[in-house]
C-alpha cells in the first residue's frame, strides 16, 4: 500500500510541477529580465550589495525571501493566465463599442484582402478541374483553398483580425452545413464526445492559450524600456513573430480540428435526444435549426416525433 500511495503522490507531484513549469517559466523570464535591464542600467553593483546582505540576514529570513521571490513569479504567472481569454476575444476583434469604426475599418479591410485570392481561386479551379494545372499552379490553388476555407465565406461575418476570422469560421461553418449554432449546441455535444476526442481539443485549446500567454509576457517586456531604451523594437518584433508563426498557427489547428469533431460526432446528439436523424444532407440544415431552436429554448412542437 505504501508503495501505491508513494507512486501516486509522485505522479500527483510530477503532473503539479509540469504545470506550474508551463505557467511560471515565461513569467521567470520576465522577471529574469528585468534584472538583466536593472544590471544593463545601473550595474551589478547594487545587486551584489543586495545579494550579499541578504546572505548575512538569518536563515529564516532567506527562506522569507526565496519564498517571496517565488511568490511574485507564481502571482504574476497566475494574473497573466487570468488575462488571456479576455486578450484573445481582444485579438479576435470584440472590441469595446467605442473602436466600432476602427473594427469596422479592419473588418473591411479583411474583407478586401480575401476577394483578390478569391479571383485567384477562381481562375485556378477550372485548370486543376481539367488537370492542365503545373506543380506550382496546384500548390498555390491548395493554398489558397485553405486560407479561404479558414476564413468565413459570408462578408457579415468577418473580423477584424485574420486570429478573428479563423476562429469566426471554426464556429460558423456548423451552422453552414448542417443547421447547427455551433456555440449554443457546444456544450451539449461537448457532453456527448469521445474522452480521446476531448483530450486531442483539450490540447489544441491548451496550446492556443500558452501563445496567448506568449504574446502577452512578450509585450509586457517593453516596461524594461526605461533601464533599455533599445529593447521595444526586439520584443515588437518578438510579438509579431509569435502572432504570425504561434498564435495564428495554433488558431487554425484549433479551428480545423473543431470543425472535424462537430463533423464527426454531430449525429450523436440527435441520437442522445431521440430527435430525427436527417435522411439527406439537403434535409439536415432544416433539420440542425430546428434541434438548435430546440435545445436554445424548448418548444412544444407537435410535428416532431421523438426516436427511442
Amino acid at each position: 500500500m505504501q508503495g501505491v500511495l508513494g507512486k501516486f503522490w509522485e505522479t500527483i507531484g510530477t503532473k503539479l510541477g509540469e504545470r506550474w513549469l508551463a505557467v511560471a517559466l515565461p513569467a521567470l523570464l520576465f522577471w529574469a529580465l528585468g534584472a538583466a535591464a536593472y544590471v544593463h542600467a545601473h550595474g551589478t553593483a547594487g545587486l551584489a550589495d543586495r545579494a550579499k546582505s541578504l546572505r548575512t540576514q538569518p536563515l529564516v529570513l532567506q527562506v522569507l525571501a526565496l519564498v517571496a521571490g517565488l511568490l511574485v513569479i507564481a502571482v504574476s504567472a497566475q494574473l497573466v493566465d487570468w488575462i488571456s481569454q479576455p486578450v484573445l476575444r481582444g485579438l479576435q476583434g470584440y472590441w469595446w463599442p467605442s473602436l466600432r469604426l476602427v473594427r469596422r475599418y479592419l473588418t473591411d479591410r479583411q474583407t478586401r484582402r480575401l476577394q483578390p485570392l478569391q479571383d485567384r481561386f477562381d481562375a485556378l479551379a477550372p485548370l486543376v478541374a481539367n488537370g492542365t494545372a503545373d506543380a506550382d499552379q496546384d500548390g498555390e490553388y491548395q493554398r489558397l483553398d485553405l486560407e479561404l476555407r479558414r476564413c468565413p465565406p459570408r462578408a457579415a461575418l468577418h473580423m477584424p483580425t485574420r486570429l478573428g476570422m479563423y476562429l469566426r469560421a471554426a464556429e460558423s461553418e456548423a451552422r453552414d452545413k448542417y443547421g447547427l449554432d455551433a456555440v449554443k449546441c457546444w456544450p451539449h455535444l461537448w457532453a456527448l464526445l469521445p474522452e480521446q476526442s476531448r483530450t486531442d481539443l483539450q490540447a489544441a485549446h491548451a496550446a492556443l492559450h500558452r501563445s496567448v500567454t506568449y504574446v502577452i509576457w512578450t509585450a509586457l517586456a517593453l516596461v524594461w524600456a526605461w533601464w533599455v531604451p533599445w529593447l521595444p523594437p526586439i520584443a515588437l518584433v518578438l510579438v509579431w513573430l509569435l502572432h504570425r508563426f504561434s498564435l495564428l498557427a495554433n488558431a487554425a489547428a484549433y479551428g480545423d480540428l473543431f470543425r472535424a469533431t462537430v463533423d464527426l460526432h454531430r449525429r450523436a446528439l440527435y441520437t442522445a435526444l431521440c430527435w430525427p436523424l436527417p435522411a439527406t444532407p439537403a434535409a439536415e440544415r432544416t433539420a440542425g435549426e430546428e434541434l438548435t431552436e430546440y435545445l436554445w429554448r424548448g418548444g412544444d412542437r407537435a410535428d416532431v416525433t421523438f426516436h427511442t
